[in-house]
């Protein structure tokens, strides 16, 4: 027969090896046998009443839950923890930071906390058993504390890792009306940005040649694009060679789909052959006009 330490493991095993207090007491597990289990090296203090069972190698996911279980009921990861967690932000993981209401009053070590009088059931889900903020609220919590150029660039990572377009982020800023930052993540959803060296390199050779400059990384048609010209209705777009096993290939491939009418542009079409793309450029504008 299942030991109860190994059905409590098994259900942690769900939770990235972590266990809360108030958990191990819903299966029946009374603090004496807590205590012993800690003795004898079975839970290990993570934060104070939220524990790691057995020997779980460390992960930035069970650090994450741990901090949502050590808040209390109703927390959620949110703000930059929750972008890392999201894929909206890269580099190393960021600490955890958790969203709580007011009623889950509880500040512990290590862990960055927000306070909330309440939050939205539309501004919160669950990712990898992890309670965290939905990818508006996201956006929205980090708006007061990100330039606009980077929140800008967090907006075109949502529409594409996320499909999370500028209606959703709206209906998202309706329902928290007051909230710093509202103002600022509309202004973004409306900027264009650049996201590459080849984006500002292609800027900067048109203008180098008195070309218009085309907005960039924007919404058309319910598609993200890099270039676009309104007032001629030409959209170009920048690709790198990365998905294709070489270069050349690449390069091969780019100028097939280009003879197709697939306006798009390499890095070395911009970087080494930048006199044939801007008589390219100027020919497809004046078609346009």
């Amino acid at each position: 027969m299942r030991s109860i330490f190994d059905i409590v493991a098994r259900e942690a095993a769900a939770q990235h090896g972590r266990v809360s207090c108030e958990q191990l007491l819903g299966k029946g597990v009374d603090r004496d046998r807590i205590r012993r289990w800690l003795a004898d090296g079975r839970l290990r203090r993570v934060h104070r009443g939220v524990y790691a069972v057995g020997h779980v190698a460390p992960s930035t996911d069970a650090d994450y839950i741990a901090a949502v279980l050590a808040c209390g009921a109703g927390a959620v990861l949110s703000h930059r923890a929750a972008a890392y967690k999201l894929v909206l932000v890269r580099g190393a993981p960021s600490p955890p930071e958790v969203t709580v209401a007011t009623t889950a009053d509880r500040g512990r070590p290590g862990i960055v906390t927000h306070r909330v009088k309440a939050l939205d059931v539309l501004d919160a889900s669950t990712l990898d058993a992890i309670a965290i903020t939905t990818v508006p609220r996201i956006l929205l919590d980090l708006a007061p504390t990100t330039t606009l150029t980077q929140l800008t660039r967090l907006c075109h990572e949502a529409w594409v890792r996320h499909d999370c377009g500028p209606d959703t982020i709206e209906a998202c800023i309706a329902r928290n009306p007051r909230k710093p930052g509202a103002a600022k993540l509309r202004r973004a959803l409306g900027s264009d940005v650049t996201l590459s060296d080849l984006e500002d390199g292609f800027l900067a050779l048109l203008k180098r040649h008195d070309l218009p400059q085309p907005r960039t990384n924007i919404d058309r048609h319910g598609d993200k694009v890099d270039c676009h010209w309104p007032h001629h209705d030409l959209t170009i777009e920048l690709v790198s060679y990365r998905y294709h096993a070489t270069r050349h290939a690449f390069e091969h491939d780019i100028a097939r789909r280009r003879r197709s009418n697939h306006t798009a542009y390499t890095y070395g079409d911009i970087f080494e052959r930048g006199h044939a793309t801007i008589a390219d450029v100027r020919r497809r504008l004046e078609q346009c006009r």
